[in-house]
């Protein structure tokens, strides 16, 4: 996979650990983050993170509509700075993952347009981020996220994968995901320890039962607790799931002496299909 080398912009914010700040300062990647995304004039834009606006100050001129979630108060005034010259930016200074997202952003679309979400995502809080955005009613076209690799590769991985596991499976149900390109530390002031990735998540258009998608993520929950045992010694472990596990299991025609990274997303929507509309009351 290529790795993007550093071209630092001379500026830099004091980073607080606390928040897994890590700046993405390399000018080449936030030109390739753009291209890679294709904004379009007529898309509203959330991004999360905004930072001191490295990123922001790329977008604000080529989409319709901006709106930049940042949460450390030392970095307002310079983001604020920056994109003052945009009047289609809103600066919503919150924290993403208490935000009531659907006061707070329908207002600020414009009518009709596309809501693709983007952002540097601190390392700390990645995945909370993202599962909040899959739950949420908004109606969001893609995202596209710098993330940690490590959690990059936990996301696409696919079945029998030492990465594979209830991340991937929850992802991909809910998302097509797709794998981008890699980033070096190198990149980014402070200097992380590790590589970063950038991904794409796009949201499936499907409506399920809200009881179906509880029952899944409660029994992929439970495959996923046990790692080294059988299917169908996890999902006996659990108080709810276990007394009817072995019988559903046959109905769904899954082998429960196989384990859970060897199951496919297909067939996980299967077994809690099964289980949701079969076996749940017994």
């Amino acid at each position: 996979m290529e790795v993007y080398s550093p071209l630092v912009k001379p500026y830099t914010s004091s980073h607080k650990k606390r928040l897994g700040q890590h700046f993405l300062r390399d000018t080449g990647v936030i030109d390739r983050i753009v291209r890679w995304i294709k904004p379009h004039s007529d898309d509203t834009f959330l991004e999360i993170g905004a930072g001191d606006g490295a990123l922001s100050l790329s977008l604000a001129p080529v989409v319709g509509r901006l709106i930049a979630i940042e949460f450390d108060t030392d970095c307002i005034p310079r983001l604020e700075a920056v994109l003052q010259p945009f009047e289609s930016v809103t600066i919503i200074p919150e924290d993403v993952l208490r935000l009531d997202l659907m006061h707070a952003v329908p207002p600020l679309m414009k009518p009709d347009s596309r809501l693709r979400i983007v952002g540097n995502l601190p390392y700390n809080i990645a995945t909370a981020i993202i599962e909040k955005f899959m739950h949420c009613s908004l109606p969001v076209l893609d995202m596209s996220f710098m993330v940690q690799m490590e959690v990059a590769q936990r996301i696409t991985a696919g079945p029998g994968s030492r990465q594979y596991g209830y991340l991937s499976v929850h992802c991909q149900h809910h998302c097509d995901v797709h794998l981008g390109f890699k980033v070096a530390p190198s990149c980014f002031v402070p200097r992380p320890k590790v590589h970063s990735a950038m991904i794409s998540l796009r949201p499936k258009q499907f409506l399920q039962d809200s009881g179906f998608e509880s029952d899944f993520e409660d029994l992929c929950k439970a495959a996923f607790g046990h790692r080294r045992k059988t299917l169908a010694n996890s999902l006996g472990k659990n108080p709810l799931i276990g007394p009817v596990s072995n019988r559903f299991l046959r109905h769904a025609n899954i082998d429960g002496s196989r384990r859970a990274e060897d199951l496919s997303v297909t067939e996980f929507e299967v077994l809690a299909r099964v289980y949701n509309k079969e076996f749940k009351k017994l």
